[in-house]
């Protein structure tokens, strides 16, 4: 059995390994490009002259950026888990709605989107963690009338926190009895889900994927009250020394990223009583029976606080620009940095030199002017000479024409290298589904590229998905109500599949959605032309017409349908009643036909007035179970209430 501290010695060895790297080459190079990107300085300014910053890596990465972004956020439908075979379809898409859930509501997903893309994109790597949490939820209740011996009860209850009583003897009974709050806090598991800074990170530099790395470590500060709140020991956070060396605030990453800090006058007491958090995951043979364990050590310095064995590494990485045989790679902030420091160079010398050739530069003759009307700026100002060929203006060159073209140059290597950033990339062309009409638009190497970029990225997000649901099935303690599409339904992670297949969505722009609208436009028209031919109940069904209705209105609002039309609330059963005769003559005149149409429409909403009620009702249920989830601790404080009441009774009869 290997001791604790033979482990510690062995993650000592990897940190100091990972922190040579991380620390310094990695951190300088993620600092640099963070320069780049706010358009800071180069430090080779000098006075006098144009200190100009132009922001390519700043436009590549927000022009990127906006182009991957619109393909994963336009709407909450990025996952999608698919049914392992037809009686499985149900629980997929339960699956589905669910993990959104947890995704974009229970979580900020759009912002771990938006995060974890820049991320990548600016500084190599995007870092998503998920994990399940314990959290407290609080509900407050009054007691009334209830005996000392259920108060020493309450009071004794590590769930229970009596915030305000008062005691009262009661005349008849001699009996002192309390009244007052009290707040009741149960400890329930969530999945959550956050962006780890780049310079929070770090990993075995052998490794090639995230799962299969020997060493993983997140790196934070926490205070003492963070650390008491996460279930560590306090004599074993006394133990450990508060923080030294490392300081994840003067990190070169977290200062280029502030780039305000010159002028934050920050507490030093309050930082130097916060403690370097190290959150370790390392693969070794503890038990010495030549099988590694997966063991997930938190530590303080040298003090560990905590050791336990998981069964996976809660962290997922993407890199826009991979490397064979290497976990991070490049990303295109790299290619847009030196163009960025080319073009400011020409912009610097083209301004200094058109500064010269808008005010000159004059050639005296010593002694036969006076130097401070030379050296005055004014426009109009005289020159005092003593002689008519004492001063003179030389031809000064422009550069213009050459700097421009070399400016030229240089757009064209950007655009070789990461693309023009011109032309936004269409959804369509990741999806694979090129819509009728854009044939003809031509794949450029940009849009080629940022491809490839936005599979990089999908993939991670699947991954990520993947790890939501696996953490739902593995920890889920009880059924959960959710909200969905204004009803509220019920979910049990412990019935679903170990799934593995997931699919991750393109969202669809603005440009796609409409491109769908015209396809339904088309596909009402054709339903219209079968109507017209007596294909009502027989080709096209009544619900089939509503359906599309509904799928034009959502396309751009999911909850809009209910102004515009009542909502079916059940699927379509059973073969309707065709037409009439009379309104098979009737279908002579298209008017009269649509007229058909809406009435048979009428019957269909008529048979679903009929099942609202038990639509209702089911949903009612369902606010009683989450009635019966906010209230259950109540019934604690009830039987307490009646067995004061009772014993009260008894003494008055007695």
């Amino acid at each position: 059995m290997i001791t604790n501290k033979d482990l510690l010695s062995t993650i000592n060895s990897y940190e100091d390994n990972v922190s040579d790297h991380m620390d310094s080459d990695a951190a300088q190079t993620r600092a640099d490009l963070l320069d780049y990107y706010l358009g800071e300085s180069y430090g080779n300014e000098r006075d006098g002259y144009s200190s100009i910053v132009t922001r390519e890596v700043y436009q590549t990465v927000e022009n990127i950026k906006a182009d991957i972004a619109e393909l994963f956020v336009a709407d909450d439908e990025t996952v999608r888990f698919e049914p392992e075979g037809q009686e499985d379809v149900e629980a997929a898409q339960q699956a589905t709605d669910y993990i959104r859930y947890v995704f974009y509501r229970q979580n900020d997903g759009f912002s771990n989107i938006m995060d974890s893309l820049i991320d990548g994109l600016l500084q190599r790597q995007g870092v998503i963690k998920r994990w399940r949490a314990m959290e407290d939820s609080t509900t407050s209740h009054n007691f009334d009338d209830i005996s000392e011996e259920s108060f020493m009860l309450l009071d004794a209850d590590p769930e229970v926190e009596i915030t305000e009583f008062e005691e009262y003897l009661d005349d008849l009974t001699q009996t002192i009895y309390y009244s007052g709050k009290m707040l009741h806090t149960v400890t329930k598991s969530s999945t959550r889900i956050e962006v780890v800074p780049p310079e929070e990170f770090a990993i075995d530099r052998n490794a090639t994927t995230v799962q299969e790395a020997r060493f993983v470590r997140q790196r934070n500060q926490k205070s003492k009250s963070d650390l008491l709140e996460m279930g560590f020991s306090e004599s074993k956070i006394d133990k450990a020394s508060t923080s030294s060396g490392y300081n994840e605030y003067d990190s070169p990453e977290r200062i280029a990223r502030n780039f305000d800090t010159d002028d934050y006058d920050g507490d030093e007491n309050q930082i130097a009583n916060t403690y370097n958090l190290h959150e370790i995951y390392i693969r070794v043979d503890r038990n010495e029976d030549g099988y590694d364990e997966l063991l997930k050590v938190c530590k303080i310095g040298n003090t560990v606080l905590d050791i336990e064995e998981v069964d996976e590494i809660p962290f997922e990485l993407w890199t826009p620009i991979r490397m064979p045989h290497k976990l991070t790679g490049l990303c295109p902030a790299d290619a847009a940095a030196p163009i960025q420091k080319v073009k400011s160079t020409l912009w610097r010398n083209q301004l200094d030199n058109q500064y010269n050739l808008n005010n000159g530069r004059p050639v005296v003759v010593e002694g036969q002017v006076d130097l401070d009307s030379v050296m005055s700026s004014k426009p109009g100002a005289p020159y005092l000479v003593k002689h008519p060929n004492a001063i003179s203006f030389p031809n000064q060159p422009s550069f213009g024409a050459h700097t421009y073209n070399m400016m030229g140059v240089a757009d064209q290597m950007l655009e070789k290298d990461v693309g023009s950033t011109d032309n936004a990339i269409s959804p369509d062309i990741l999806n694979g589904n090129t819509a009728a009409g854009a044939v003809s638009q031509v794949l450029s190497k940009r849009q080629a590229r940022i491809r490839l970029i936005a599979r990089e990225y999908g993939e991670f997000l699947r991954k990520v998905f993947m790890g939501v649901y696996e953490l739902e099935i593995a920890h889920a303690d009880d059924k959960s109500i959710f909200r969905l599409n204004n009803k509220f339904v019920e979910v049990d992670p412990r019935t679903w599949n170990a799934r593995k297949d997931v699919t991750v969505l393109v969202g669809l722009g603005n440009g796609s959605k409409t491109e769908q609208l015209f396809h339904m436009q088309q596909t009402m028209q054709a339903q219209q032309m079968m109507v017209q031919a007596g294909g009502l109940g027989v080709t096209v069904m009544p619900q089939q017409i509503v359906q599309l209705q509904e799928d034009m209105v959502r396309l751009y609002d999911k909850a809009a349908y209910g102004r515009y039309f009542t909502d079916p609330g059940a699927e379509f059963t059973g073969q309707p009643e065709g037409p009439s005769p009379e309104q098979q003559a009737a279908m002579q005149a298209q008017q009269v036909q649509m007229e058909a149409v809406m009435a048979q429409i009428e019957i269909e909403k008529a048979k679903v007035e009929l099942d609202r009620a038990e639509l209702e009702l089911k949903e009612q249920e369902f606010m009683l179970e989450v009635k019966k989830h906010e209230d259950e601790n109540e019934f604690k404080v009830a039987e307490i209430n009646l067995e004061a009441r009772s014993e009260r009774a008894v003494k008055i009869g007695n």
